[in-house]
């Protein structure tokens, strides 16, 4: 059995509640003790939207997952368990109502008088519920008075009519997760790109006004003109090399990382109506005569 040491320990490490095959149902409300021995007895847990009552649940055979509380019901079950009130404290009524929900104590039209040794401290919120532990039971819904002939002192026979009611509420499950996963892709780029490159052109150009030179010995040359008749002789014929160098430009393809976009990701909640229905039940009252 779990200890209110551990109870408390749970709690205030931010414990949730859990089904019997490892569900999340809510997280802890407020934890029941017993009047009379003080260990902890009920615990409430927040299975509906906010502002909907607390569900109560028995930490009877319930055992610790770790900082979590696990119970020995499904999740359906404590869903729909009868809301008390909101006073701090369960009645020896309420209590009883619990128990019988979760299979804890035996139907009210077997034993009456039962009561039960648990009770609380803490508070939870209201329902309606909270006191059908109150109704009459199924064989004395007729009722005869006791005055004369069998009927009450206006001659009136009573019956007290029950029926169902449906209660619609809501659970919070996982639909979908969604995860931002980055990966590298490759694709093919093409440009056009202008090269430009040097090319040889050679470009004749005739001397039609040349006069030859030359030197006759009478010293009618300028030293000047000497030289360079000189020159002229000696290069006509010698097979001179002239280099040029071209050039051209070559493609060059560089790459750079840049940010593009930047993505984020957030949830929205959106709200739809959506109908529900259910069958109910509920007692009819019809008179019958009998001959006699």
């Amino acid at each position: 059995m779990i200890t209110l040491d551990q109870m408390k320990d749970s709690m205030n490490a931010g414990g949730n509640v859990l089904s019997e095959d490892g569900a999340f149902l809510g997280p802890m409300g407020h934890l029941y003790v017993d009047d009379a021995t003080g260990e902890p007895s009920w615990v409430t847990i927040t299975t509906h939207a906010s502002g909907e009552p607390e569900s109560f649940a028995p930490l009877r055979d319930a055992v610790l997952d770790g900082n979590d509380v696990r119970l020995p019901y499904p999740h359906g079950t404590v869903h729909s368990s009868p809301k008390m009130s909101q006073d701090g404290h369960l009645s020896p009524e309420e209590e009883q109502h619990l128990l019988r929900y979760y299979g804890l104590m035996a139907p009210k039209d077997e034993t009456l008088t039962e009561t039960p040794a648990t009770g609380g401290n803490r508070s939870s919120r209201t329902d309606a519920f909270a006191g059908r532990a109150e109704q009459p039971r199924r064989d004395q819904g007729l009722r005869r008075g006791a005055g004369p002939g069998g009927t009450d002192d206006d001659g009136d026979l009573a019956m007290t009519r029950s029926e169902e009611q449906l209660r619609v509420g809501t659970e919070l499950r996982e639909t979908e997760r969604v995860r931002l996963v980055k990966r590298v892709v490759t694709e093919d780029v093409t440009m056009t790109v202008q090269i430009r490159r040097e090319e040889l052109v050679v470009e004749r150009v005739p001397v039609s006004d040349g006069k030859p030179l030359y030197d006759d010995g009478s010293g009618t040359f300028s030293k000047a003109e000497r030289e360079r008749l000189y020159s002229a002789v000696e290069t006509a014929f010698s097979g001179d090399v002239v280099e040029l160098v071209l050039y051209e430009e070559k493609p060059r393809v560089e790459m750079d990382v840049v940010p593009i976009e930047r993505v984020r990701v957030s949830r929205e909640a959106h709200t739809h109506d959506e109908t529900v229905g259910g069958q109910v039940r509920k007692e009819v009252i019809e008179t019958e005569r009998i001959e006699l």
